[in-house]
Parts: C-alpha cells; structure tokens; sequence
C-alpha cells in the first residue's frame, strides 16, 4: 500500500510542473519568479511540518499520519483543479506539501524498521520517482489550449480509490504500529532541535538541502528556460526523464553492497555534471535524476541507521530535503533579476559538485 500511495502522491504533485507558465499568468512577478513561488510552496508546506508530524508519527502510529497526508493531498489537488487564482494555487501546494509532511516520516519510519531496509528503501524511492516521472510525462501530453490541468485531474482521481484502501487498511488494523506512548510532544521537539544542530550529523543535513535544493531548481525553471524551444509533450517528456534516471538508480543503488558514502559521493557528481550538461542540451536532466536517485539512497539508508527515533530522524532528514526544494529554487528563481537561466544553472551545477569533497564519515559502513 505504501508503495502504490506513493505513487499517486507524487504523481498528482508533479503534474503542476509542466504547467508552470500557464498557472503563473495573471501576476505582476516575472514568470520565473512565479513559477519558482508556486513550486517551492509545496517544499515549504513540507519544510514546515515534517519534524512535528514525524514526531507525532513516533507517539500516536505511522498508519495514522499516511491517512492524513493523503487527505491533504485530496484536498490540495482539488483546489488547484478549481481554481485559477495563483495565491489559492500557492496555497493548495503549500497543503500539498503538508501532506507530504505527514506521509514520508511515516512511510519511511517503517521502512527504517525492516531488515532489509536498504532494498525496500531503492523500491520505495523508485515507485516515489516513477509517480514523479509520470505526473511530468501524462501532465505534458494530457495538457490542452483550453484545459491545462488534465494531468492533475488524471492523479486526483487515482488517489481516491488508494485513500479508501488506506482508510480500511487503519480501520482494521486501528491506529496500529504506536511506538511511544507516553512520549510527549514538546520533549520530541526539543530532540529535533538536539538532532537538527548536531555537529556529527551536519554533512548529512547539508548533502540533502544541496542535492535536492539545487537539483530542484532544474524542475522548477526548466520549463521557462525552455518555453519557446520544445512542445509541452516533449517538455514533459524530458522532465519525467529526472525520476526514470533516478528510478532506475534508486533501484540498484538499494542493492549494491558498497558503502552510503560512496552511493551520496557518487550521486553528487553525477548530479552537478547532468545539471551543467542540461545547459547546453536536455538530456542532462536524466543524467541529473540518476545522480539524485544515487544520492537518496545512500542518504536515506544511513539515516536510518543512526541511534534515533525513526520518526523523528525522518523527519528531520525530510525537512532538510525540503528546505532545500523550498529555498533554492525561490532564491534562483529571484538571481534571474541579475543572472540569466544558464547562470543559475551553472551555480547550482558547480555546487553540487564542491559537495563531493564534503566530509561523509558518519555514512560509512552502513550497509
């Protein structure tokens, strides 16, 4: 069920990114700087709610808080089918990544707990990046002159009959898979903080703002850089070739017995050079999605091993993923004032490159 949840949430919440210049017209803002608005929204929704709903996910049930996170993504998915207001579109993605809050620290932290956590981690990221890959891919070719938002309507759909599964799978079980049950609150939150500022535990926060902040900026200019040279289908296309790369490398990365170290080294480089390469040609993008998905894994499989509750280390892992999707690109979007799409690309490329040499002790030997 996690999987196919997944899926879905991902699908509907990249069916957006095609569109971007269509959903931004109607504002005083520069098209870019719109376009990174609505983007990051959803990045900071997430950005804002991942440790609380971690935490809460470790007290009252991991079961609990993927039912919400799937009710706010219904939630956000019909307001954007509905509206054509750009402030009520902001708002629904910034829902929309409220519901990615309370999903993944959840759906994670239950990943944390099997044994063979590094395959099942691949498998999760895979599918979270073919729903990805395909909310891009059907978005682009479903798009019309006159309705644009066929993709979004197409995942709305879908996520329906997978939140009535969930709801039954909660109802049979209960609240299920309780992990703490006294723990309180505002003492979780006084360990995220301990967590968050922990000197040994800073390479990981900053690999995952850099990689997933700058990669992210990619998918959320691509299609203004672009507008003018390639057909919303094709568009599509090469944007969903961001999440099959980093599908088909999430699934292998869970399988090789080799270091996390090695797998985030790896995935920084390949990343920074498809972001460079991206300038001159599209393809690029699928180079940087192989790299990211190397990246995620090696990263997600030594988080799960440090000494911590999972609840609480996911989500906290989680928002510095989404602070960097939330940040990185509003701040490139705003550097288009003084830089074209080539500059800030080349930026962010270059940086995700210097991460290679980032010390990642803490990542080895956890396999």
């Amino acid at each position: 069920m996690l999987y196919l949840s997944v899926f879905v949430i991902m699908g509907i919440s990249d069916a957006v990114v095609p569109i971007l210049p269509e959903l931004s017209n109607g504002t005083a803002l520069t098209n870019g700087a719109a376009s990174s608005l609505i983007f990051s929204s959803f990045f900071i929704g997430a950005l804002l709610t991942m440790i609380p709903f971690g935490v809460l996910s470790d007290s009252y049930g991991n079961r609990l808080f993927i039912i919400i996170g799937i009710i706010l993504t219904l939630i956000s998915g019909l307001a954007i089918i509905i509206s054509d207001d750009i402030w009520i579109i902001i708002i629904a993605r910034f829902i929309e990544g409220a519901g990615c809050g309370a999903f993944f620290p959840a759906a994670l932290s239950m990943l944390s707990n099997i044994k063979k956590r590094g395959q099942y981690i691949g498998e999760f990221n895979s599918l979270l990046n073919l729903g990805l890959a395909s909310g891009l891919l059907m978005a682009g070719i479903l798009a019309t002159p006159t309705i644009i938002k066929n993709g979004v309507l197409l995942f709305e759909g879908l996520l329906i009959p997978v939140f009535m599964i969930s709801l039954m799978v909660l109802i049979n079980n209960g609240r299920g898979d309780r992990s703490s049950k006294t723990s309180e609150f505002t003492l979780f939150l006084r360990k995220s903080g301990n967590v968050l500022t922990n000197k040994e535990y800073m390479p990981i926060w900053l690999l995952s703002f850099v990689l997933f902040g700058s990669g992210g900026v990619l998918i959320a200019l691509y299609s203004d850089f672009s507008a003018d040279k390639l057909e919303k289908g094709i568009l599509g296309s090469y944007l969903a070739s961001v999440y099959l790369g980093a599908m088909i490398t999430s699934f292998i990365g869970g399988r090789l017995s080799i270091g996390n170290d090695v797998l985030v080294r790896s995935g920084m480089l390949i990343t920074g050079v498809g972001t460079l390469v991206s300038i001159i040609h599209p393809l690029g993008l699928t180079l940087m999605g192989a790299g990211s998905g190397l990246g995620l894994v090696g990263l997600v499989t030594g988080v799960s091993y440090l000494k911590v509750e999972k609840g609480l280390i996911m989500g906290v892992f989680n928002t510095c993923t989404y602070a960097g999707l939330g940040i990185v690109p509003l701040i490139s979007g705003m550097m288009l004032s003084t830089l074209d799409y080539k500059g800030v690309f080349f930026i962010n490329g270059i940086l995700l490159i210097g991460m290679v040499f980032l010390p990642m002790k803490i990542l080895k030997g956890n396999n």
